[in-house]
């Protein structure tokens, strides 16, 4: 089983540190074996909204950049987890990008969901299951709760986490979720 983590590196605190430790010793104690993806702002283009990657070169981004090996190895992944610092309520940029530039993993239709939004369908029958964990320091529960609610709003089939003290808190949900792949939704 493989577990793919992919983190902002621009925010190297004590605090991400502590996180990854911890989540690379529960990923180790289930079986799983870790890739490490560490991204600064700058090693990755943004989307353009060409559609490239649903006309030109279906289920590939058209940017030569990092972001065709790093889909790749989500796709391969059984697990997926980010780990984002909580900047305002919001993950980070770099995080925010890696999550659009999955893009070419969907299809380029629209579902409509049941509150009225609108979705691209799955390209494929399973994806690894998703969790992001946000994590700082002083965070409010306003941006907390503005974290969870806008990241789920983001992803049908992923789970929300917030990295606090004590370290037990963390493990203890880690524990309550089915880590591996899940049928078609993103």
């Amino acid at each position: 089983m493989i577990a793919l983590l992919i983190s902002d590196q621009e925010y190297l605190t004590k605090t991400y540190q502590d996180l990854k430790d911890l989540i690379g010793k529960f990923l180790k104690q289930k079986g799983y074996e870790i890739e490490m993806t560490e991204l600064r702002e700058k090693d990755l283009t943004f989307c353009r909204g060409c559609f490239g990657c649903w006309i030109k070169k279906p289920g590939e981004c058209i940017i030569n950049d990092g972001m065709a090996l790093i889909n790749r190895r989500v796709m391969n992944s059984d697990a997926v987890i980010y780990l984002s610092p909580i900047i305002f309520g919001q993950f980070s940029s770099t995080i925010k990008n890696v999550i659009d530039r999955g893009l070419p993993n969907m299809l380029p239709f629209f579902e409509k969901r049941p509150d009225g939004s609108t979705m691209h369908p799955p390209r494929y029958d399973t994806y690894p299951s998703q969790i992001i964990i946000g994590y700082g320091d002083d965070i409010s529960d306003e941006d907390k709760q503005l974290f969870i609610d806008i990241t789920k709003k983001h992803r049908r089939s992923i789970e929300v986490l917030i990295y606090q003290e004590p370290k037990e808190k963390t493990i203890e949900a880690l524990n309550k979720l089915e880590l591996g792949r899940v049928g078609g939704l993103l």
